[in-house]
């Protein structure tokens, strides 16, 4: 509960009572505002000397809404009659919110199949920095992302997911990982189901099958939400690809290709204050809206050069054409500039074009199983295109999300990959769980012309034939309102099949603790437990970060050395990592445990993630080097004092 105010309570408020937009638009866009605000409240917070809490959020977020209050006031006195929100069936408001809560049902009892129990974490590389990073917040009472690299020595970090994570952190007073699966299952059910059903929306109109089919295909795909709570895990990425949906919907307001429920200057603010979440969620999320913005914008502009040719207006033509362009120099500056150094770059292409081109089409990337009822509702998709009965620009979001997985999974690797797919890091993961986001409005569409086409070739001529015609007129709204139940009914179960499943399965298996997991085992995790009985408050330890060690600092709050693998050391740290065993004949590490505050070590053998080997000698044979002494042990797992040094 407290994960859901965190993250619909603030970006509400906003929705609701600044930008006043319709509830389902609302509710929609709530979370890309929320974030929005946690994180620049957290920067604000940080360069202020404040101590990050929901009191800064708070401030902000109260001046925010009365900002956007006061202009749209302003501009409805102005322009009383734009920006009427349209009124709507209750019905439909009714059909909306079970499509909320049967999508997040759908979405969310696979999350909580993967992640096992509240207290679960991830055994994966990254994770020993998210976990971290939560801890750390707590520690610093800075949780900006101009700051939160420092704990590994680095600079600017996107800080939106965990800023909503301490936030419930802090005033749950949960474990971390409690608080991380707590907001990772909103995410997952709520925020992704959300923007969902309000892109679906823009694109197919305020009806009730789109907005059933959107609530549905919401949880067909095992690319996303399960791939990033398994891969990586890619936290950041996940919220930033779940933010997507909403922003393109904005997006489609703001160039005029779907119905605006404010007025034109208000829908650029609301765009406005939506990317700061977006980019501090993940940056690769602005990159995927700009690229999925392309076929938009061609839309748009289309429209509009036509339009002023019509009315003879020559010189607006030409300045849209103007403005266009100059919208492509700025795709293409921005491409050029977030890309990461080459030597990040290191995911290579694993198939070949028309395998990936295949991938797409059967909504099967990564060689997972093929998913037949979304191939088949994204071939209808492509149809109703074809036949005019919706806008190219739909296919063409799927073309764009469908091209960049191609490009990174088959694609020759060469300058032209990395510049396509840099942003990503040339990742395949990460431009997989795009698809959705490209796939799920195409199958909507096919969706909705397949449940039309067989409830006026199909199921009315049956009525007709069997029914009376003084009964017909009522019995066909019923009788077409359970075919739609019935036809979704099969499109839920259908999509439910081999392909979410293995995704959930693989997911499971990284959130397992057991003898031999790869991060953490179950003795260490045991160990760690019990350090509070053990070691003195204040007292740093050290171990083998590659081994899990480090994940001590989140799970107990026990600060190690070393906060993640790949931090910056200082000297005195590399002098500790070198030579602990030999304290009493090295005369600098005595000096260099004093400096660090080092007097314990967590030795969890050498078994490391990823199956790697990153030696340190001196954490090395310390059972015979008379340093340290044995102070408790689980297993494999132990816990030494160094004594070598008084």
């Amino acid at each position: 509960m407290v994960a859901l105010c965190v993250i619909l309570v603030p970006g509400g408020l906003l929705a609701f009572l600044g930008f006043r937009l319709r509830w389902m638009a609302a509710l929609a866009v709530s979370p890309v505002l929320s974030v929005s605000l946690v994180a620049v409240s957290a920067v604000i917070a940080d360069f202020m000397g404040v101590r990050w809490s929901w009191v800064p959020l708070a401030v902000l977020t109260a001046a925010t809404t009365l900002v956007v209050w006061l202009l749209r006031a302003w501009w409805a006195g102005r322009s009383p009659e734009q920006g009427q929100p349209q009124a709507a069936d209750p019905a439909l408001h009714l059909v909306e919110a079970v499509t909320v809560v049967g999508a997040a049902a759908l979405v969310g009892r696979r999350l909580l199949y993967a992640f096992g129990s509240p207290e679960s974490f991830s055994q994966t590389f990254d994770n020993i920095f998210h976990l971290n990073a939560i801890q750390y917040i707590a520690d610093t009472g800075s949780a900006s992302s101009l700051s939160i690299g420092g704990m590994t020595g680095i600079g600017f970090y996107p800080a939106g997911w965990h800023g909503l994570v301490s936030l419930v952190d802090s005033l749950t007073g949960s474990a971390i990982p409690v608080s991380v699966n707590a907001v990772n299952l909103v995410i997952g059910a709520l925020i992704w189901p959300l923007g969902c059903i309000f892109l679906v929306q823009q694109i197919a109109g305020r009806r009730v099958v789109p907005t059933l089919l959107a609530g549905v295909l919401a949880g067909a795909f095992g690319t996303f939400p399960l791939l990033l709570v398994d891969f990586g895990v890619l936290y950041p990425n996940f919220l930033g690809v779940s933010l997507i949906p909403a922003v393109l919907g904005i997006l489609l307001a703001v160039l005029g290709l779907a119905r605006r429920s404010a007025p034109l200057p208000l829908l650029w603010l609301l765009l406005l204050a939506a990317l700061p979440g977006l980019g501090l969620g993940h940056p690769s999320a602005v990159l995927a809206v700009t690229a999925f913005s392309v076929p938009l914008v061609i839309a748009a502009v289309t429209r509009r050069v036509r339009t002023e040719v019509a009315r003879r207006s020559t010189v607006r033509a030409w300045l849209y054409i103007l403005g266009f362009v100059l919208y492509g120099i700025g795709v293409v500056r921005l491409w050029y500039v977030v890309r990461p150094a080459a030597d990040t770059l290191i995911w290579l292409p694993y198939q070949t074009p028309a395998q990936a081109m295949g991938e797409v089409f059967a909504s099967a990337p990564l060689g997972s199983p093929v998913s037949w009822a979304v191939m088949i509702l994204c071939a209808f998709g492509l149809v109703a295109v074809v036949l005019g009965r919706a806008s190219w620009w739909a296919a063409g979001l799927w073309a764009v999300g469908g091209f960049l997985y191609v490009v990174a999974t088959g694609a020759a690797d060469s300058d032209f990959r990395d510049l396509i797919t840099g942003g990503w890091y040339t990742d395949n993961y990460r431009l997989a769980a795009l698809l959705p986001v490209a796939a799920l409005p195409l199958a909507a569409i096919g969706g909705t012309m397949l449940i039309a086409w067989l409830n006026r070739r199909i199921w009315q001529p049956v009525l007709d034939l069997m029914m009376a015609r003084e009964w017909k007129a009522a019995t066909t709204r019923t009788a077409t309102a359970a075919a739609v139940v019935i036809v979704l009914a099969v499109t839920a179960v259908a999509t439910q099949q081999q392909n979410v499943r293995n995704a959930a399965m693989s997911a499971a298996g990284n959130y397992e603790l057991t003898d031999d997991s790869p991060l953490v085992s179950s003795d260490e995790y045991e160990l760690m437990r019990r350090l509070d009985g053990v070691i003195e408050d204040g007292a740093e330890l050290v171990g083998n970060p590659w081994t899990g060690s480090s994940l001590v600092y989140a799970l107990t709050g026990h600060r190690p050395m070393q906060l993640h693998t790949i931090s910056a050391l200082d000297p005195e740290e590399d002098e500790v990592y070198a030579s602990l065993r030999e304290a009493q004949t090295e005369p600098d590490v005595c000096p260099a445990l004093r400096e660090t505050g080092v007097k314990y070590v967590l030795d969890f053998g050498d078994q490391e993630i990823h199956g790697g080997d990153h030696p340190y000698p001196g954490l090395e044979d310390l059972d015979s080097s008379g340093a340290v002494e044995l102070v408790d042990a689980e297993g494999d797992a132990k816990l030494y004092r160094i004594t070598a040094c008084g």
